[in-house]
């Protein structure tokens, strides 16, 4: 087994003994750990950027409904303002704020935009992508490309038909990626495609793993959405999940107060009379991810526990069943109770089969290492070890089709619900348009980089719900520059009982539980009170809106015409 501090030494010939398909494998659970969290974000707390950043103004002629009431400004909104709330009129409990129309926007502001048009570039897998089946269908995005198109390009209708545009119109194009989500060389070149010859202003998404598509995109002033994090994204990088930062501030908070100073009650029968002695494991592929463990590590001594062990293990299928073997032993050795857990989903089976063998059932905590946290993945974990699992996430549970609100708000406007479904797929797709739209609100209407950046830093945070996370950017939840969206989690824990759809939509016996209804936390949120294994109150999907989330009743455009 590997020491902490040398993560991934071994890599490159485990890789080379695999060939190909290994490789492809192994790329898939690298993507498992990093995807969406936006990589190493240099910081060593809850922040996603270390540079140190002026004051926000707000952008020149972005008025507000509230800011116009405030003042009493004689000032025009459009006809799709809900007079009565100041809110866009649309059935959608996330929308935004009404904003007063404009005399000029400024015509050609910026790259992409002119008086008329702002051109947007939106990413799309290649439909030949190996990666793209072995993972993304896993979790139910089986879309076609074509559907994919569909989809965005409703969504986009919706947002531009109801949002402030200041006059303009979105002039939407696809760019389906030359090779393989892994496939960097392809992306920095595709980067540039949509930079220079497409002439986009901004992005919408991009390849899950590495930084070389948003570090191209970033080098040319294009705005990013939804595209995979970078160190310093200032002032145009706008990732949607937390940074590795913010998960780290997370778990130590939940671990904190939730965890410290008790007995594993939820271990084994040989381990749940003890005091908890914890334990980290998690895939190390950086020096970014041995520093990130030493920052945890720290936040967690500041809460009052230390690790008896931590192991970083390098990603290897070929050497499984070795490395599992090597640290159970070494946990067991160092006598611990509970894991806190940022694994991958490719090899977690075989860390928790080897568990069994050697008869030690500890508390496995998630703590916030995507897919780990999906259905779809759990079922393959060893189900002995897995009926002690508990934790948090930023996803937030499967939403019945019939009350998801993006699903809603598509079938509301254009009478069918959207080609791709699911509620993982649909947070991959439709945010990234919701938030532009957003975002050239309260940029006012001399569009340029600078002034979509200040909207999204003054931009409040979204409404808090279940059904959704809330997102927000700027400081105002976290105490440095924040370019990272999700700010809340989750508590859940794993009913091997419990029977249900996956995310692929596939029936089968374990699900997750969400506790109290799913309810979500910001990192200074998390009590003592544990949710973990109380039936009551808990949910494995959302089949209601809870009371408040309801979205307002507006007459539907597709029945009117």
């Amino acid at each position: 087994m590997q020491q902490r501090r040398d993560p991934g030494s071994q890599r490159g010939g485990a890789l080379r003994r695999w060939g190909p398909l290994g490789v492809v494998i192994a790329l898939v659970a690298v993507v498992a750990g990093v995807a969406f969290i936006g990589g190493d974000d240099g910081d060593e707390g809850g922040g996603t950027s270390s540079t140190a950043e002026g004051p926000v103004e707000r952008p020149e002629g972005a008025i507000s409904w509230s800011m116009a009431q405030e003042q009493g400004l004689d000032v025009e909104f459009p006809d799709t303002c809900d007079r009565e709330t100041g809110q866009i009129a649309i059935p959608f409990f996330f929308r935004s704020e009404c904003f007063a129309d404009a005399e000029s926007n400024g015509g050609e502001t910026a790259r992409g935009v002119t008086g008329d048009t702002i051109k947007v570039v939106a990413w799309i897998p290649a439909e030949d992508d190996p990666v793209r089946s072995l993972l993304l269908d896993r979790i139910g995005f089986d879309a076609s490309n074509a559907e994919i198109r569909e989809t965005y390009e409703g969504y986009v209708e919706i947002f531009q038909r109801h949002y402030q545009t200041y006059g303009r119109r979105i002039e939407l194009q696809f760019l389906e990626a030359s090779g393989s989500i892994l496939d960097s060389t392809a992306s920095r070149a595709d980067a540039v495609r949509a930079a220079e010859e497409m002439g986009a202003f901004a992005v919408l998404g991009g390849p899950l793993i590495g930084s070389a598509w948003t570090d191209e995109l970033h080098a040319r002033g294009v705005v990013c959405i939804a595209c995979p994090g970078i160190s310093d994204g200032e002032p145009t990088v706008f990732s949607l999940p937390p940074s590795s930062g913010q998960i780290r501030t997370h778990v130590a908070a939940y671990v904190g107060a939730k965890l410290a100073g008790g007995r594993a009650e939820f271990a084994g029968e040989d381990l749940r009379e003890k005091d908890r002695v914890f334990g980290h494991l998690a895939l190390g592929m950086s020096e970014g991810d041995a520093r990130g463990a030493d920052v945890l590590e720290e936040q967690l001594l500041d809460e009052g526990v230390s690790l008896a062990e931590q192991i970083l293990y390098p990603l290897d299928p070929g050497r499984a069943a070795e490395l599992a073997t090597n640290a159970v032993t070494r946990m067991q050795t160092a006598g611990v109770t509970t894991v806190l857990l940022q694994a991958d989903p490719i090899l977690l089976p075989a860390f928790t089969q080897e568990a069994t063998k050697q008869g030690w059932f500890p508390e496995w905590v998630l703590a916030g290492a995507p897919f780990v946290d999906a259905t779809v993945f759990a079922r393959t974990f060893d189900q002995q070890q897995w009926e002690h699992a508990f934790g948090i996430s930023y996803f937030p549970p499967q939403v019945a089709e019939e009350v998801n609100p993006p699903v809603a708000l598509y079938e509301w406007f254009h009478g069918e619900r959207p080609a791709v479904e699911g509620t993982i797929p649909l947070l991959l797709l439709y945010p990234q348009v919701a938030l532009f739209f957003t975002g050239l609100e309260y940029a006012g209407p001399e569009l340029t980089v600078d002034t979509f950046h200040d909207g999204l830093f003054l931009m409040p945070p979204t409404p808090r719900a279940v059904t959704q996370p809330s997102v927000s950017y700027g400081e105002q939840r976290w105490s440095e520059p924040d370019y990272a969206g999700i700010d809340d989690m989750v508590e859940l824990w794993w009913d091997p009982e419990a029977r249900g759809p996956d995310e692929a939509g596939d029936e089968g016996e374990g699900m997750y539980r969400y506790g109290d209804g799913a309810q979500r936390r910001l990192a200074d949120e998390w009590t003592g009170d544990l949710l973990a294994f109380e039936r009551e109150g808990s949910v494995t999907i959302i089949e209601d809106l809870p009371p408040g989330e309801e979205p307002p009743d507006y007459p539907s455009p597709a029945e009117a015409g």
